[in-house]
C-alpha cells in the first residue's frame, strides 16, 4: 500500500473538518471575519510546510539517489499559499485602520517592530542551528548573516517583503488623505516591487528569486476587496455557483498556463546579456499572479457558503508567524543533507514519515520560539505591544483548556517525532544508495551515517571481517565523477588487479585492491547506479581481521547489490 494516498485522504479530512455547509438561501456572513481568515491562513501555513518539505524529498534539482517521490503536488504551489497571507494581510490592514482611528499611531511599534524582532531572532537561532549542524562559518559570514544582508532562515524573504509592505501601507495612509488615491499609491509601489525583483539576477542575497515577487500583488488587491467587501459580496451572492466553478476552471488553467511560460517558454532564468529577461519575468510573474487571485477568489467563495470551524486551523492560525519561522529548520534537519552544507542530523527516507516527524517537532519549536520573541517583544516595544494580540488569542481560543492539554500534547508530539525519526532508518541490514540496495551480511550493524557515507561494523562472534564502508562521494584525480564501471578503469590508477564484475543481478562493478595502505591493502568495489559509481570498500587489516571473512563478506556484500 502506498501510505501517501491515506496521507492526502486524511489531510482533506483534516480540512474541512468540523465545516458546515449553509442550507438553501442562507449565508457564511462572517467568511471574512478574524476567525474564518486565521482559519485560512492556518490551512495555508501548513500548506507552506508541506512545500517546502516537497522541495527537500523530490525536487528535481537533487542528486538522482535521493530524489523520494510522494510529495509531488506540492512542489510547485507554494506561492499559493504565500497568496493566502497577503491578501488576508491587505485585508486585515485596511480594515483595521478603517474600524481604529489610532491604529497609525502605534503602528510602528505594534505592527511593524515585531515582526523585524521575530527576523532578526529567527536569524541568530538560524546562525546557531547552522553552526551546530556543521556549516563552516566566519566571522564575516556571521555578522553578515545577524544584519540581515544574507538569510541564514532562508525562508525569512517573506518578512522582509512584508515589512517593506507595511510601510508602504503606513506612509500611503498617512500622507493621503483619501483612502482611494492611498491603495493606489500601495498598488504602485507593490508593482514597483516587483519589476525591481523581474530586473535583479538571481543571487544569494536580497531578491534571491521570483519568490519574491510572483504572489506580491495579492496584498493591495486584499485591501481594494476590503474597501469593496459589500459590494463584491452582493455581486457574488447572485451568480455564486457560477463564480464559484469559474474561479475553479481559472485555477487549474491559469495554472497551467504559468507552468507553460516559467518552464517551456520564457522562464525567470534569463540572466547577464540577456535583454527580454525583464519582461519574460514579469510575464511569468503575471500569469502566476493570474492563478494567485483564482485561487484566493476559489477560497473565499467556497468560505461564503462553507464555514469551517476547526480548533487544530485557528490554533495553527495564531501562531502562523512563529511556525513559519521554525519549520525549516526541522525540513532540512530531517532531509538528505543540511542545506548542502553539511550532514542531516537524521536522514528521514520514508516520506510519511518525515513528514509528521517535521510536524511534530516544528509545533515544539513553534511553541519554544513563541515564548522568546514575545518575552522579547514586551521588553523592546512595552507590554501594550502584544495586548491586542493577546485578546485576538483569548477569543479565539480557551486558553483554560489550552494550558491544560498542553503537556500531553508536547510529550504526544515528542513520542511521535521519536518514534518517526527512530523508526525511518535503513534496516540494519542494508542500505539504500544512488538508488541500488545493498545488503550487509548477518551480524553488521550501522555504527555511522549520512546522507552520502555510511560505516557498517561486524559486531557477531563468527567470523572476524573488517568493518563495511559506503561512499556516494567519489571522484578521481581530477574531482570528476565516474558514470561507468570503464570511467574507473580509466581513472583510478591506484587500483591494483582491477576487473569488472557483473553479479548475478546484472549490476556491473570494478572491483579490486587499493595500495594506498602499504601495511593493509583495502579491497574496492566501484559500483554502477544510475546516477554515478559509488563505492563499497573495506580495510583488510590482518592483524585486526581475517582476509578470508574479508574477502568472504564483500563477496556477499557484491552479490547483493540491486536496483532498488
Amino acid at each position: 500500500m502506498d501510505w501517501m494516498y491515506l496521507f492526502y485522504f486524511l489531510l482533506g479530512a483534516a480540512v474541512f473538518f468540523g465545516a458546515r455547509a449553509c442550507p438553501r438561501g442562507e449565508w457564511n456572513e462572517e467568511y471574512t471575519s478574524r476567525r474564518q481568515m486565521k482559519i485560512l491562513q492556518g490551512i495555508s501555513i501548513l500548506g507552506v510546510a508541506m512545500h517546502h518539505m516537497a522541495q527537500k524529498t523530490c525536487g528535481s534539482w537533487h542528486p538522482h539517489s535521493f530524489i523520494v517521490h510522494g510529495m509531488d503536488p506540492f512542489l510547485s504551489v507554494g506561492l499559493l499559499f504565500v497568496a493566502v497571507f497577503l491578501f488576508c494581510s491587505g485585508f486585515g490592514l485596511y480594515m483595521r485602520w478603517k474600524t481604529d482611528p489610532d491604529y497609525l499611531r502605534h503602528f510602528l511599534r505594534r505592527r511593524v517592530a515585531p515582526v523585524v524582532i521575530a527576523f532578526y531572532l529567527s536569524e541568530i537561532i538560524y546562525v546557531l542551528v547552522r553552526w551546530a549542524m556543521g556549516e563552516k562559518l566566519t566571522p564575516v559570514k556571521v555578522l553578515i548573516y545577524l544584519a540581515g544582508l544574507k538569510l541564514a532562515n532562508f525562508n525569512a524573504w517573506y518578512i522582509i517583503a512584508i515589512v517593506y509592505l507595511y510601510l508602504v501601507f503606513f506612509l500611503a495612509f498617512r500622507l493621503c488623505k483619501k483612502d482611494s488615491t492611498a491603495i493606489a499609491l500601495v498598488t504602485f509601489f507593490t508593482l514597483a516591487y516587483a519589476v525591481l525583483g523581474a530586473i535583479i539576477d538571481h543571487n544569494d542575497w536580497w531578491f534571491t528569486g521570483e519568490w519574491w515577487y510572483n504572489s506580491i500583488i495579492l496584498f493591495p488587491l486584499g485591501m481594494i476587496f476590503a474597501k469593496h467587501e459589500k459590494r463584491v459580496t452582493a455581486f457574488l451572492k447572485k451568480g455564486y455557483w457560477f463564480w464559484l466553478i469559474l474561479s475553479f476552471v481559472a485555477v487549474i488553467g491559469f495554472f497551467r498556463l504559468a507552468d507553460f511560460l516559467v518552464n517551456s517558454a520564457w522562464g525567470y532564468y534569463g540572466e547577464w546579456g540577456d535583454p527580454l529577461k525583464v519582461p519574460h519575468r514579469l510575464g511569468c510573474a503575471a500569469s502566476q499572479w493570474l492563478t494567485c487571485i483564482a485561487y484566493v477568489a476559489f477560497w473565499f467563495l467556497l468560505l461564503l457558503k462553507v464555514r469551517i470551524d476547526n480548533k487544530l486551523w485557528t490554533l495553527l492560525g495564531v501562531f502562523t508567524l512563529e511556525f513559519y519561522m521554525m519549520h525549516g529548520i526541522f525540513v532540512e534537519m530531517f532531509g538528505f543533507n543540511w542545506l548542502d552544507y553539511a550532514p542531516s542530523l537524521y536522514y528521514i527516507k520514508k516520506v510519511p514519515l518525515y513528514i509528521p516527524a517535521v510536524l511534530a517537532c516544528s509545533a515544539v519549536g513553534t511553541a519554544l520560539f513563541s515564548l522568546l520573541w514575545k518575552g522579547c517583544v514586551r521588553l523592546l516595544c512595552g507590554p501594550q505591544a502584544l495586548k491586542k494580540e493577546k485578546t485576538a488569542v483569548r477569543r479565539t481560543i480557551d486558553l483554560k483548556k489550552l494550558r491544560k492539554w498542553f503537556l500531553p500534547m508536547l510529550v504526544v508530539l515528542l513520542l511521535g517525532g521519536m518514534y518517526a525519526v527512530l523508526g525511518s532508518g535503513q534496516s540494519e541490514a542494508g542500505r539504500v544508495m544512488n538508488g541500488m540496495a545493498v545488503t550487509l551480511p548477518e551480524g553488521y550493524s550501522c555504527s555511522y551515517k549520512d546522507s552520502r557515507y555510511a560505516v557498517w561494523k561486524y559486531t557477531g562472534s563468527a567470523m572476524k571481517p573488517g568493518p563495511v564502508i559506503l561512499d556516494a562521494n567519489i571522484r578521481g584525480l581530477k574531482s570528476e565523477s565516474f558514470a561507468t564501471a570503464e570511467d574507473v578503469l580509466a581513472g583510478c590508477e591506484w587500483l591494483n588487479e582491477s576487473e569488472i564484475y557483473v553479479n548475478p543481478n546484472g549490476v556491473r562493478m570494478v572491483r579490486g585492491f587499493s595500495p594506498e595502505y602499504a601495511d593493509a591493502p583495502e579491497r574496492r568495489l566501484y559500483v554502477e547506479s544510475k546516477s554515478s559509481v559509488f563505492l563499497i570498500c573495506m580495510q583488510e587489516d590482518s592483524q585486526y581481521y581475517d582476509p578470508s571473512d574479508c574477502e568472504k563478506v564483500m563477496q556477499q556484500v557484491a552479490d547483493s547489490v540491486k536496483a532498488k
